[in-house]
């Protein structure tokens, strides 16, 4: 539970916990909503165990119905076990063909239903052997957790996505997507989950076993994951997000100056961005924008018509800092630029002299497949206008992004331990440059008219 809370910024739409009992029984509870909603102390009662996985959901692939709710649970060869996952199968249509053609009934549309099907299908003697052998049969970006009665894996995809950090505490070891969740515990990190790695670990004697299955010689970091969508206070991949945040916006002040009163972030993503910005400009720092904490991240509300309105709830202006002044608004990306605009309508309305725009990221020109809900490449506002036409559509005096170069240049360093040459990052939102046949092929049909 409190490992869920501290990673709720990652989903906000579910959450579930499954238990292992002392007696070997696997027991679920999960629901639609908040860690804290679903998780009250009636529920957490009701949760005895030694071991467990969670998850909180933010709907990319299959949607957000209640079928959809991780972890997900079967009985494979007569034994239960639960699945957790972080990212998208971007071979998930075939492989669901291919399951439904030999007679497999489906009841979710998430792509995590599919691992179980290929562990149960698999000829592999331990379930840790057919786990292996599904991931193998898997392309994109998959993080994922299996729950048996006496043990617990966690596997990074070949070229590491998303992040999976190992730690330690007084009752065991612990897998989590970012390190605050250890911090939450009391757990002290012990190293990242390399790519291509499985891990497994008995949950009697607590041994540890690490195997390394393909691993690409080239790594795909996604760089979201340090722009946007892990917590500042994290350290991913050895390196802090809010140090990365803040080196992204000197770099954007020194690429992109403007002249200007003060300095001010669209909250909560840049404002670390925008401290950079203000440090490397020498122009002060204000919070021009207050943001209401009890509402959540509006990138990820799946349906547009929401984010509008949690704009209005989130976000409210400071009239004394922002009237009369030119202000440099800061934000980590703009994908659909819906968001943004109302923004500067409501920095406009509260007074403000001027609105010059910063980006702390290049201009997201494609979708992404692995796991980040960008919208197809057509609703993408760097795809269907100039520069300066989305400076007009935002409202904007001025429009600046991160460029290609200093986002490399930045995240390219700082890995720890790490040789220069594998400290490479997945773009492919910026450059269009994707890893995999599939994810090409499905950007070639979005392309095509309808």
């Amino acid at each position: 539970f409190l490992g869920l809370f501290a990673l709720q910024h990652r989903g906000q739409e579910s959450a579930g916990i499954t238990v292992v009992t002392k007696n070997g029984q696997l027991i679920t509870k999960k629901g639609e909503g908040l860690v804290a909603e679903v998780f009250r102390p009636d529920v957490l009662d009701a949760l005895p165990g030694t071991a467990s996985i969670g998850h909180v959901r933010y709907s990319t692939a299959g949607g957000g119905s209640e079928a959809n709710v991780q972890p997900l649970t079967a009985r494979i060869g007569g034994h239960p076990v639960a699945l957790a996952h972080n990212g998208n199968i971007v071979n998930a249509d075939d492989l669901r063909e291919e399951l439904e053609d030999a007679g497999t009934i489906l009841h979710g549309t998430a792509d995590t239903e599919i691992v179980l099907h290929l562990m149960a299908r698999s000829q592999k003697p331990s379930f840790v052997d057919r786990f292996r052998d599904a991931m193998m049969r898997i392309e994109g970006a998959f993080t994922g957790l299996l729950l048996t009665q006496d043990t617990l894996v966690g596997y990074v995809d070949r070229f590491g996505y998303r992040p999976l950090v190992l730690g330690q505490g007084d009752q065991g070891w612990i897998l989590a997507s970012e390190s605050c969740a250890l911090d939450l515990v009391g757990a002290r990190f012990v190293r990242d989950v390399r790519p291509g790695e499985l891990v497994e670990i008995d949950l009697a004697s607590q041994k540890l076993r690490s195997s390394l299955d393909q691993p690409s010689p080239r790594r795909a970091r996604c760089v979201f994951e340090h722009i946007y969508f892990g917590r500042p206070d994290s350290r991913l991949w050895g390196m802090s997000s809010l140090v990365k945040r803040t080196e992204l916006g000197a770099a954007l002040a020194a690429e992109s100056p403007a002249e200007a009163d003060l300095v001010m972030a669209i909250p909560d993503s840049g404002v670390p961005i925008a401290m950079g910005y203000a440090s490397a400009s020498g122009l002060h720092y204000q919070m021009g924008l207050i943001r209401n904490h009890y509402v959540g991240r509006t990138f990820i509300e799946p349906a547009q018509i929401t984010r509008n309105f949690r704009v209005k709830l989130k976000l409210n202006p400071v009239r004394e800092i922002v009237s009369g002044k030119r202000l440099v608004v800061v934000d980590d990306s703009i994908v659909r630029g819906t968001t943004s605009k109302r923004i500067i309508e409501v920095l406009r309305e509260a007074g403000a002299k001027e609105v010059h725009v910063r980006v702390g990221s290049p201009q997201v020109r494609f979708p992404c497949f692995y796991g980040i809900d960008t919208p197809k490449r057509r609703e993408l506002l760097a795809q269907t206008m100039t520069l300066d036409e989305m400076r007009d559509f935002l409202g904007a005096d001025s429009l600046a992004f991160l460029s290609k170069d200093s986002l490399v240049r930045v995240m390219g360093q700082g890995l720890d331990g790490e040789p220069q040459a594998t400290s490479q990052w997945c773009i492919a939102c910026f450059n269009g440059e994707y890893q995999d046949p599939y994810a090409s092929r499905t950007m070639g049909m979005q392309d095509a008219p309808e």
